[in-house]
This record gives C-alpha cells, structure tokens and sequence, in this order.
C-alpha cells in the first residue's frame, strides 16, 4: 500500500503545521529569553513597545531583495530575446517579479515601523505606513481576536477609521494585555466573556 497525498493535503498540513510551530517557538524562546520590552528610541516614559520581532521584517525584506534581483536578471535575459515571440511571457514575469520584490520590502519597512508604545495613561500608535496617533483608553470601542493565524488582538478606537492589530507573536503582546485588562477593564472584560483569552 502506497501513501499518495495530494498537493491540497500537503498544503492543508503546512498551512496549520507552519504557524503553530512559529509559535511555539517563540512561547519558547521567550521563556528562555524574554524580548526587551523597551526598544531603547522611545521618549521618556514609555513602560513597554510592542512591535514586530526583527526576523520578522527582516524576513520579508530579504524575500523582496531575492524576487527583485531574480526579476531583474529574467529582465535582463529577457532583452537579449526580444525577437523571439515567447519572451513577452519572459518580460511580463520578470517585470511581476520585481514589483512583487518591492512590494515585500515596503512591507518589511512598514513592520519595522509598526509599533505600540504604552505609557501610564495613553498608548502611542505608529501604523505601517500613517502618522502615529495617540489614544486614550477610554476611547477604546471595543478588542476583538485577530483574523490571522497567529492570533493576537484587533484594538477599535471611537471616532477612529479602522483598527489597531497586535499579533501574539509581537514582543511585549503579554504586558500589552496586562495593560488593556488594568486600564480598560469594561472592553477586556467583554473580550474575556465573548472570546475567552
């Protein structure tokens, strides 16, 4: 008896298999280690940073490096047959290959920039790619548990478009929820009954 999984199968397994693993090793190594809370360019008075860990943007950032250079020769190659009609196909390729590499470096710039610096009455949001904004906890609607895999927290401020999203593996997640449960009791109080945590 052969053991024949479909590409689909492989795909389910590694879809569940990949973030638990990357969780669990980070639960691990910060058990081991745990993050600084404090990245060192706050102002006086921040009491912890949550924000993404550095292999997570540096990851994306070398993936957008390698699809722009990989891009970029596949154009170069692509000029030398310009007069063979199959390399239009060639051209096309290699241009969606280096706008898709800019695209994931502009990403791994955003999670570095991404940001949540809590102080005793306030937290300082700086988004990927908008000016940070400063919130009060009381202005804070409503938490939510995120859509992605990895879980974590999505923050709705009133009179705010959109949300603030913390994900679980982000340094300093467990004080940012010691600090939501202190200073915003109803909203976590509600997150725990609806959702548990």
């Amino acid at each position: 008896m052969t053991l024949n999984l479909s590409p689909v199968l492989i795909a389910l397994i590694a879809m569940i298999a990949i973030p638990a693993a990357v969780s669990a090793l980070v639960r691990r190594s910060d058990r081991k280690r745990p993050p600084s809370t404090v990245v060192g360019d706050e102002a006086y008075g921040v009491l912890f940073t949550v924000r993404a860990r550095r292999w997570n943007y540096l990851l994306l950032r070398i993936i957008g490096i390698v699809f722009i250079v990989v891009g970029g020769f596949f154009f170069l190659a692509t000029l030398t047959l310009l007069d063979d009609p199959d390399a239009i196909g060639m051209l096309i390729t290699a241009v969606a290959m280096v706008l898709f590499g800019i695209l994931f470096v502009y990403l791994g710039v955003g999670q570095k920039r991404r940001r949540v610096e809590a102080y005793d009455s306030q937290l300082v949001v700086t988004p990927m790619f908008r000016a940070a904004r400063t919130i009060d906890p009381t202005a804070i609607k409503h938490i939510r548990p995120t859509t992605n895999r990895f879980g974590g927290l999505d923050i709705k401020v009133n009179g705010q478009r959109g949300v603030i999203s913390v994900i679980s593996i982000d340094a300093a997640y467990p004080e940012l929820c010691a600090w939501l449960e202190q200073r915003a009791p109803a909203q976590w109080n509600d997150f725990v009954r609806v959702f548990g945590h």
